[in-house]
């Protein structure tokens, strides 16, 4: 029998040959992308992306597009940092900025994910009513939070992964047809890919980013390389390619939704104020068969968002306090359970889920700024990095990322002054 650490340095040799032939390749293995997937893949981010096309139609194109690149980006630089150091991106910066001002900024993102999470909790109960009606959606409601504390509490890390890659694909699949069901105008998407950001849509596009180029995104992956045992230079390039399947799956997700709403929605003039909205609103426009497309895929996002988030919530808990080496520990895992019950609240308290995701994911630049700010400078440093430093051109998307990071966390803040 094989060597399991030969075996597992084996995997990152790439074959030579295309583009395609590599992905193909990585594709192979079930990796940490499928985990950032099941994160970003979720209702803030289609919450953000439907009502960016039904209330400014195709003109926020370039936004949405965009996301996926600095989606794939962001989970890179936290990889390449967990990489090249050994360390998970909390270990990283407690040791650049100290104990205190690390654990004063992650229980800022802690915060913000668990209102996330408590928010998707009221997303999935709308769903749930949609589908089952009034009296019997609050019993598939809680039936379902249930199937995701079993599958994510009690799997195995590797079926985990297996479960999230699944429901991401899947969920990538039915918003790749949607792109087909709503007839989008191409005209009209061209121009849409020249940027612009029109009046009053400030808060929209800080939820596109929040939802796609958090620095959180740079922990989540992190987390989940590190668990996979990626966490080593000769990796990198593994990484790379992973990143690339989720960057395109990301954007097919983010695309299918926002055109729901720019070619749908908008020419009917219906703005969207609440998940269950967006859901019905489409019915009457684009027919039952674009309604299921939309049911089905936004369910599955908030069932894997629900999973993954509380996961990588525990995660950063045994981060920040120490709790145990083994992150499949049972006193880790209690922390997932704790934060499926804080989406169970979510649901049965009830209201309106949509302003309160475009809200939140806005607020996770807030604490995801200062993260991925310190990732660009370290990577960017030989001396740190050494042979792997970024190269110019991807240090200036590192900083070009920043700057949406800054002008999303502004906006998100300016409302309070």
């Amino acid at each position: 029998m094989a060597d399991p650490k030969t075996v597992q340095s084996d995997i990152f040799d790439m074959p030579k040959g295309s583009i395609f032939k590599k992905l193909a390749y990585v594709l192979a293995f079930v990796g940490p992308a499928s985990m950032i997937c099941s994160t970003s893949m979720g209702p803030g981010t289609a919450t953000s992306c439907i009502q960016a096309g039904a209330d400014f139609g195709y003109s926020l194109l370039w936004v949405v597009l965009l996301s996926g690149l600095m989606c794939g980006f962001v989970a890179y630089i936290g990889a390449k940092t967990t990489a090249i150091s050994g360390m998970d991106v909390y270990q990283f910066i407690e040791k650049k900025i100290g104990r205190v001002l690390t654990l004063i900024l992650f229980a800022v993102v802690l915060v913000t994910w668990n209102m996330v999470i408590y928010s998707q909790g009221s997303t999935m109960m709308h769903l749930n009513k949609i589908m089952f009606g009034e009296t019997g959606g609050p019993i598939a409601f809680v039936i379902t939070l249930a199937i995701i504390a079993y599958l994510y509490v009690v799997a195995s890390n590797n079926s985990v992964l297996k479960i999230a890659s699944a429901m991401c694909t899947l969920m990538a699949a039915i918003f790749f047809v949607n792109i087909f069901v709503v007839r989008p105008d191409a005209a009209a998407m061209a121009q849409g890919l020249v940027p612009k950001i029109p009046e009053g849509a400030a808060t929209v596009v800080a939820g596109i980013i929040g939802g796609s180029a958090p620095g959180t995104s740079a922990l989540w992956y992190a987390y989940s390389v590190k668990n996979q045992g990626w966490d080593k230079p000769k990796a990198l390039n593994f990484i790379k390619y992973d990143q690339l399947i989720f960057a395109g799956m990301f954007t097919v997700f983010s695309l299918g939704i926002f055109l729901s709403g720019a070619a749908v929605l908008q020419p009917a003039g219906i703005k969207v104020s609440s998940a269950l909205a967006a859901a019905t609103a489409l019915e009457p426009v684009a027919g039952s068969f674009a309604t299921y497309i939309f049911i089905a895929g936004f369910w599955g996002a908030v069932f894997t968002t629900i999973g993954g988030m509380s996961t990588l919530s525990s995660y950063a808990i045994n981060s920040m306090f120490h709790i145990s080496e083994d992150r499949t520990d049972k006193k880790v895992r209690i922390f997932i359970l704790i934060s499926i019950l804080i989406s169970l609240i979510g649901g049965l308290q009830g209201g309106s889920a949509l302003a309160l995701l475009v809200n939140f994911m806005g607020a996770l630049n807030v604490g995801g700024l200062v993260i991925i700010s310190l990732l660009v400078f370290h990577t960017s440093k030989k001396s740190f990095a050494g042979e792997y430093a970024n190269k110019w051109y991807t240090t200036l998307i590192g900083l070009m990322i920043v700057a949406f990071n800054i002008y999303s966390a502004w906006t998100f803040l300016s409302k309070f002054f």
